[in-house]
C-alpha cells in the first residue's frame, strides 16, 4: 500500500483515461478508500511541484519509488 508523500511514476491510463500522461513522476498526496473496497491514489504532478490532486489512481496504475540525485 502507497501513503502520502511516496513518489511515484505512471505506468498505465486510469480506469477514467489519462489524466497525466504515462510516466510523469508524480507525489501521492491523498489516499482513499472507496465502497467497491478499492484504495484510490490521489497524485500531484512533480513537474509543477502541484499540492493539488491532478488525477485518482489505482495501486498497479503507478509504481513506487524515488529520485536520487547524481553529480554531472
Amino acid at each position: 500500500m502507497l501513503k502520502i508523500g511516496d513518489t511515484v511514476k505512471v505506468i498505465r491510463i486510469t480506469n477514467t483515461g489519462e489524466l497525466i500522461p504515462i510516466g510523469t513522476i508524480c507525489t501521492v498526496l491523498e489516499v482513499r478508500k472507496e465502497l467497491d473496497g478499492k484504495y484510490y491514489y490521489g497524485i500531484g504532478d512533480n513537474r509543477f511541484y502541484s499540492k493539488s490532486v491532478n488525477g485518482y489512481y489505482l495501486e498497479n496504475e503507478l509504481e513506487k519509488g524515488h529520485l536520487e540525485w547524481i553529480k554531472e
